[in-house]
């Protein structure tokens, strides 16, 4: 017997939405931890490079990492808390009001997503971060996602 395939892109709609509100969740509270003590977030990077860089002391990322961590300046620190949480915020917010069916939610979506993805795109183009394509590309396959979801709802969307 073979699996309606709205019912599987639906599941992966769910799993989609479910994803990007952990990952909104998990921003949040980093973004107001690492506000609370601004120290935390050079330690944090310290620590997660530790046993990679005693296995291989020229390790690239890892030592990239620690430079990042040593050239963090209030400014750089203040504009990551405050991108890490209201990212955080706003993906919450979004995979909240998707999870409960608010039509205001599905064309939100589609378009925050949309640009998050524009931007680490412009982002990958500075920084050659190989994981900025990947997770451009899982916000643009939850984007399409969520305009399938919006039009079997009957939501206005774009066609």
């Amino acid at each position: 017997m073979r699996s309606d395939p709205r019912r599987r892109l639906h599941g992966f709609f769910d799993a989609g939405v479910l994803f990007k509100g952990a990952e909104g969740l998990l921003e949040l509270v980093s973004g107001i931890w690492f506000g609370l003590d601004p120290g935390i977030l050079h330690n944090v990077l310290f620590r997660l490079t530790e046993k990679e860089l005693l296995r291989d002391p020229a390790d690239r990322i890892s030592n990239a990492v620690r430079h990042v961590a040593d050239t963090l300046t209030l400014g750089s620190h203040t504009f990551a808390v405050v991108y890490l949480a209201g990212h955080g915020l706003i993906k919450l917010v979004i995979a909240v009001g998707l999870l409960q069916g608010r039509r205001w939610a599905f064309p939100l979506a589609m378009v925050v997503l949309s640009l998050f993805a524009a931007y680490q795109l412009y982002r990958f183009s500075h920084t050659h971060s190989p994981l900025l394509p990947v997770l451009s590309a899982l916000d643009i396959g939850i984007v399409w996602l969520v305009w399938r979801e919006a039009r079997a709802r009957g939501t206005p969307v774009p066609a």
